[in-house]
């Protein structure tokens, strides 16, 4: 740990018995230990506290150098009788919590940079920050206590609502529509045209893409990911969705509230996306599907029809996950099998040469 970040960690340390009563947990040894911040079992310093919530990350416990455990109550048998800990039901959810006290969010002020580019007709709110660089076209609307980062671009009649952070190099296309509290991270792009296109005459002549981007408030938008404008209609992503880095989202999509996608994954256009849905990592999706709400995608599942409310899906192509387990089960048999059925062939030529040599 560097030691700015340790100096943060103990500038902001509690005991065992505050991190207690902040968590909800039950604790177990010294409430008056000091505990300077919280880190993995194998890499916590002493003084710290060690979070364990996956039985396969036990093995570190006997070499760990923390002070005291924070633990999943399913896991509190690896850690020694010796160690003060907490325990909890819900370990994440605590981790969350002591994350937020011991690394609070740094302040900003509002200023906007002289080196950066400010439109006409431009509306900035209060409290608003605008880092070296970055263009704000005419017409856009920026709302109260936005952070827009060095080098971003926000398009001709763009808008965002309050408090959006909008980290270095992202790029909004004209009339984008951002909500509340969204976080976009480096090097996305909201609102690049679609990959629309008509054969005429052999050659690929471009559909205009006249549609717009709309991010809905409390999205989160990992690094380099792409979410096109729509066609005819709106691109939408729903309130409380979250991307990984390197995910597209291609013209038309609607993302239901709530969804969740890794990192890789590639949503075609006009697909409907339920509540609440989740994507593993390099998820692939054709286009016009519907995806019901609550529906799962395992990774590196390639879809090509409609998924109903609830189903789980994985494979390629995709088939619903207890159907998918048992064709690999029997695939994994397949070796065996061709093995059997060359000695059956054997027995069998084996037999119908006995029966030529037997005939008078």
């Amino acid at each position: 740990m560097s030691e700015n970040r340790r100096r943060n960690c103990q500038s902001a340390g509690l005991t065992m018995k505050e991190i207690a009563e902040l968590v909800g947990g039950k604790l177990e040894g010294d409430g008056g230990l000091w505990v300077s911040g919280i880190g993995p079992v194998d890499e916590a310093d002493a003084g710290q506290m060690a979070f364990l919530a996956r039985k396969r990350y036990a093995r570190y416990v006997p070499g760990s150098r923390a002070s005291s455990f924070l633990v999943s109550s399913d896991l509190q048998v690896y850690v020694p009788s010796h160690a003060p800990r907490i325990i909890v039901e819900e370990p994440y959810r605590a981790l969350r919590t002591l994350l937020k006290r011991f690394h609070p969010p740094q302040p900003h002020s509002a200023r906007v940079h002289p080196t950066a580019v400010i439109g006409l007709g431009v509306e900035l709110g209060n409290g608003v920050s605008v880092g070296p660089y970055a263009v704000i076209e005419d017409d856009a609307q920026i709302g109260d206590g936005c952070r827009i980062g060095p080098h971003c671009v926000i398009g001709r009649g763009s808008s965002l609502g309050k408090e959006c952070l909008l980290h270095p190099q992202v790029v909004t296309y004209e009339e984008t529509v951002i909500g509340d509290r969204v976080v976009v991270h480096s090097g996305v792009r909201l609102g690049s045209d679609g990959f629309g296109f008509t054969l005429v005459d052999d050659v690929h002549l471009k559909i205009p893409q006249v549609g717009r981007c709309v991010i809905e408030d409390d999205v989160e938008i990992g690094a380099n990911a792409t979410i096109d404008r729509g066609s005819l209609g709106d691109t939408v992503v729903g309130r409380g969705s979250k991307t990984d880095n390197l995910v597209h989202l291609a013209h038309n999509v609607k993302v239901g509230a709530g969804s969740l996608f890794a990192a890789l994954v590639g949503v075609a256009g006009s697909t409907r996306i339920g509540k609440g849905v989740w994507m593993g990592g390099q998820v692939g999706v054709s286009d016009h599907l519907d995806i019901g709400d609550g529906a799962r995608l395992a990774i590196a599942t390639k879809l090509m029809r409609d998924v109903p409310d609830g189903q789980t899906v994985s494979g390629h192509p995709a088939r619903e996950h207890r159907e998918q387990l048992k064709k690999q089960a029997n695939l994994s048999r397949l070796p065996s099998l061709v093995e059997r059925i060359g000695m059956l062939e054997e027995k069998l030529a084996d037999l119908l040469e006995g029966e030529v040599e037997m005939e008078p």
